[in-house]
C-alpha cells in the first residue's frame, strides 16, 4: 500500500553489514572485491619491488580495517586476502608467475626482526578488537557500554563485560570476548584504594600476578578472588586478612614473609580509584599498534637482523628493499636458480664476475675477487684494516664506523656500502643479460658517484654541494 520495497538481512549501516553471519565467507565479499578492484587499477608492470611494498603497507593492509575492527575474520578469508597481497608483492597481477623469494610469515614480521612489517591479518584483527576491551571500562556512561552490560552482564573482575557469551554467531561481542585472554595478560593495574583489583590474580605488583609469583601460597589460600583492600585493610599497618586451608609449612611461611616484605612500600589512598594501565605504550594508554606488535613478537623468537643498516640508511626505498633481500640471501643468484628454476641458471655453476666459484649471495657481494677488491678499496679510503667476515649478513651487522662517529660519517659509510652492493648487482646483470663488461675502476667511480648522490640528498649533508662530497669523503665527514 505504501509502495515500499521489501529488503532482507543483512543491511548496510555506516558501511558495515548488520544481521549477516561474519563466519560466512560471503559476508566478506565486499572486502575481497574492494581489494581486487584496487589491484586492477594499478599499473603493476611499472612498479618496482619497493613500490609494491609501499602500496601494500599504505593501502592493501588497511582496506579491511573497518570490518576487522568489529568482526572476527575467518581463517579462509584471511588466507584469501593474504594470497592477494602475496601474489601482488612477488609477481603482480597478470604478469605471470614469479618466485616468492621470502616466506610470507617472515615478510609479515616487524622490520626490526627481519620482516617487512606488513603484519599478519589475523593479528591485526585481534589488535583492533582489543580496542573495545580497553574502551569498555573507560566509557561507562556511553550508550554502547550500557547496552553491552545489560545484555551480557559484568565480568567477575569488575572491569570488563562478561566474556562467556553464548549468543548467536552474529553477535560482534562474542568475537571481541575471544581476545580477552591475550588482552588481560598484558593489562596492568595501578593501585589507588585497592577496591577493584584482585590481590592474587591481577597484574599490579612485579612482572607477574602474585598468584604466579607465590604459587604455594596461592594453592592453599581459601579466597582466591579477593580485592587488595580486603586483604590489606584501608590503612597501614596492613591487617593481612589471608585465610589458608591449613597451617603453613616452613617454606610457605618463608614465601609469606617475602610477600609481606615486597609490599612494604605500598600505600592505599581511599580518595583515589584504581586504574588500568597499558604498559606497552609510554602514555599508559592502549594503542592498536602496540598490541599488534606484542601479538606479532609472541609468535616467534626475535632475530638479530641488521635492521638499522637496511632500513635507516639514507637511500631510496626501492634500494632498501633490495638490500633486505640480500640480507636474507634471497636474490636470484645462481645457487638459488639451480634449486627453483634450473633451466634459467648458468651452466656450469660459476660466478660471472670472477668465472671461478659458484655464485651465491655471500660470494657475489663479499668473497668474489672483483667484489672484495672494491671492499678493500673502500676500507683503504677509510684507513681501516679489516678481515672479510663469513657472510654478507655479518658484513651488514658489524658497525664499522669507517668514516667516524659523526652523523655524516655514519650516513656516508652506510650509503657507500649499499652503493657497492648495488653496483656489483648491476654489473653482474649487465654481464649476463647485456654481454657488457666494465673494469673495476669504472665500478669504483660508479660507487663514488652513487654514494655521494644519496648522501647529498640526505639531511646530514644539507647545504653541501655534490661535487664537494665526491671530491673528499674523509674531509666532509670531519667535524
Amino acid at each position: 500500500m505504501l509502495d515500499c520495497k521489501a529488503s532482507g538481512w543483512p543491511i548496510l549501516y555506516l558501511g558495515l553489514p548488520l544481521g549477516g553471519n561474519p563466519k560466512a565467507c560471503g559476508f566478506w565479499d565486499p572486502v575481497i572485491e574492494r581489494i581486487s578492484s584496487r589491484l586492477d587499477g594499478w599499473q603493476k608492470a611499472y612498479l618496482s619491488f619497493g613500490g609494491r611494498i609501499t602500496l601494500i603497507q599504505s593501502c592493501l593492509t588497511h582496506l579491511p580495517s573497518y570490518f576487522l575492527s568489529l568482526f572476527k575474520i575467518p581463517a579462509s578469508v584471511a588466507a584469501k586476502i593474504e594470497k592477494l597481497q602475496r601474489d601482488f608483492l612477488w609477481s603482480g597481477v597478470g604478469e605471470g608467475k614469479r618466485d616468492h623469494l621470502v616466506r610470507w610469515d617472515v615478510v609479515c614480521k616487524s622490520k626490526t626482526i627481519g620482516g617487512l612489517g606488513l603484519g599478519n591479518i589475523s593479528w591485526r584483527n585481534l589488535a583492533l578488537l582489543g580496542k573495545w576491551l580497553w574502551r569498555y571500562p573507560r566509557e561507562g556512561s556511553a550508550l554502547w557500554h550500557q547496552v553491552i552490560l545489560s545484555i551480557y552482564g559484568s565480568h567477575s573482575n569488575g572491569w570488563d563485560a562478561n566474556t562467556l557469551v553464548r549468543w548467536s554467531h552474529r553477535c560482534p561481542w562474542k568475537a571481541i570476548a575471544q581476545v580477552f585472554q591475550g588482552f588481560s595478560l598484558i593489562t596492568r593495574y595501578v593501585v589507588g584504594n585497592g577496591e577493584r583489583i584482585w590481590f592474587w590474580e591481577d597484574l599490579w605488583q612485579g612482572d607477574q600476578p602474585l598468584g604466579t609469583q607465590y604459587p604455594r601460597l596461592f594453592r592453599v589460600v581459601v579466597d582466591k578472588n579477593i580485592s587488595i583492600s580486603s586483604v590489606l585493610g584501608p590503612s597501614r599497618p596492613f591487617s593481612w586478612n589471608l585465610n589458608f586451608r591449613r597451617n603453613l609449612s616452613d617454606s610457605e611461611i618463608e614465601d609469606l614473609e617475602g610477600l609481606m616484605r615486597s609490599l612494604d612500600d605500598l600505600y592505599l589512598s581511599s580518595s583515589v580509584p584504581d586504574a588500568r594501565l597499558w604498559p606497552l605504550s609510554s602514555s599508559g594508554l592502549f594503542s592498536v599498534k602496540s598490541f599488534f606488535l606484542a601479538l606479532s613478537q609472541s609468535s616467534g623468537s626475535p632475530q638479530n637482523f641488521p635492521s638499522k643498516f637496511v632500513w635507516k640508511s639514507q637511500v631510496p626505498f626501492k634500494v632498501k628493499s633490495f638490500v633486505w633481500l640480500v640480507a636474507h640471501k634471497k636474490v636470484n643468484t645462481n645457487d638459488m636458480l639451480q634449486v627453483k628454476r634450473p633451466y634459467k641458471a648458468l651452466s656450469p655453476d660459476i660466478c660471472i664476475l670472477c668465472m671461478k666459484h659458484g655464485e651465491s649471495a655471500d660470494h657475489l657481494f663479499l668473497h668474489c675477487s672483483l667484489t672484495i677488491g672494491l671492499w678493500h678499496r673502500l676500507f683503504q679510503l677509510a684507513k681501516m684494516d679489516w678481515v672479510p667476515p663469513r657472510s654478507i649478513y655479518d658484513m651488514m651487522s658489524i658497525n664499522f664506523k669507517g668514516f667516524g662517529n659523526s652523523k655524516r660519517g655514519i650516513v656516508l659509510w652506510q650509503v657507500a656500502s649499499i652503493a657497492l652492493i648495488r653496483v656489483v648487482w648491476w654489473e653482474r646483470n649487465a654481464r649476463i643479460f647485456e654481454d657488457k663488461e666494465r673494469n673495476s675502476e669504472f665500478l669504483w667511480d660508479s660507487i663514488v658517484f652513487l654514494a655521494s648522490l644519496w648522501a647529498f640528498c640526505s639531511k646530514a649533508f644539507k647545504g653541501t654541494p655534490l661535487n664537494v662530497i665526491q671530491l673528499d669523503w674523509i674531509a666532509v665527514c670531519t667535524p
